[in-house]
């Protein structure tokens, strides 16, 4: 994609207690005179793209930590059948 300067998408994770922070900073840095007006111009679809995109990841990881713990306490639990005697027949 041609783009008048150059961009990147950057990512940052950081452990905060049992928490976890994930940053997404997008960077650009404009050459000529198209770069800041195509910049202030697409900012606010850029905005909508990638705040999708980082719910997107954080969606994922959280379905992925919830299938990881249910799998676990499953691992955990023993099989237990009960039978009533009084239902028996």
């Amino acid at each position: 994609m041609k783009l008048p300067g150059r961009a990147w998408l950057q990512f940052e994770i950081e452990k905060h207690g049992d928490e976890m922070e994930i940053r997404q900073t997008a960077i650009f840095d404009p050459v000529g005179l198209s770069g800041l007006p195509y910049w202030y111009a697409l900012y606010p679809l850029h905005q909508l793209v990638f705040s999708g995109m980082l719910r997107g990841i954080v969606n994922s990881i959280a379905k992925e930590k919830k299938r990881i713990a249910n799998e676990n306490r499953r691992d955990r639990q023993p099989v237990v059948q009960k039978y009533s005697l009084f239902n028996a027949r």
